[in-house]
């Protein structure tokens, strides 16, 4: 017996083809928000090392919030890719389009709405 995941895939390959160019224009996307997120948190280090540790010029601890926030960003660009990677395996295998919950088609306006999703309305939204 099969698992939902495992079953072929109910897309064409004009519809498989299509969500592959989705996909890797979304991967390039992220892929360079990760790289600016890197080039923007080296600046805030390289701006913290200029001036030595002072408390009372970062009192609220702005500087320590923006790289905790950049890093935040830099982590959901980084998980998207390895989801867009996951994705575009699993239409290469042939595996990509059914619920990895019920088992059901997930429509093809769902999958280009919302690129990597692995489950149809009914169960991304836990009704029965």
């Amino acid at each position: 017996m099969t698992s939902p995941a495992e079953e072929q895939s109910p897309l064409t390959d004009q519809q498989v083809a299509t969500l592959q160019v989705l996909i890797q224009a979304e991967r390039a996307k992220q892929v360079a928000q990760v790289e600016a997120a890197r080039v923007t948190f080296d600046e805030l280090v390289a701006a913290a090392d200029l001036e030595p540790p002072d408390d009372e010029h970062d009192p609220d601890g702005t500087t320590a919030y923006e790289r905790a926030q950049v890093s935040s960003l830099r982590s959901v660009s980084e998980q998207q890719i390895a989801r867009l990677d996951d994705t575009d395996r699993r239409l290469r295998l042939g595996t990509y389009g059914n619920c990895d919950s019920c088992g059901e088609s997930i429509p093809f306006d769902r999958l280009v709405a919302v690129l990597g999703t692995d489950r149809c309305v009914r169960c991304a939204a836990g009704r029965p």
